[in-house]
């Protein structure tokens, strides 16, 4: 990694749609981050504590009940607990109850 990385924030994009998870990926790295865009797989779930982000931005657009259970389950693992996570997108209503169940997000 080269200084300028080092410098950089480091997200974990959490997002159900490939295509779409790319394109707002590309924002945050035009915004100045380092970003992990991958569509998360049960089979990937476990990597999301393997190399922690600085914070984890979860796209509520798609799929809302499935991020606000990513958030919950990064809250229950000590490894991720204060770890910044930062929702985004989706219906202000399915925002604000995520909000309810993970109160210090974003």
């Amino acid at each position: 990694m080269g200084q300028t990385e080092e410098l950089m924030s480091r997200v974990r994009l959490i997002h159900w749609n490939e295509v779409e998870a790319a394109e707002r990926g590309e924002r945050l790295r035009t915004a100045g981050h380092v970003v992990d865009a991958e569509v998360p797989s049960p089979s990937s779930i476990r990597d999301l504590f393997g190399h922690l982000p600085d914070a984890f931005v979860i796209d509520l657009s798609r799929m809302p009940s499935q991020g606000r259970d990513i958030a919950v389950l990064l809250r229950k693992r000590e490894a991720t607990r204060s770890v910044p996570i930062v929702f985004v997108g989706g219906d202000a209503a399915k925002v604000e109850r995520a909000r309810q169940v993970i109160p210090d997000a974003a």
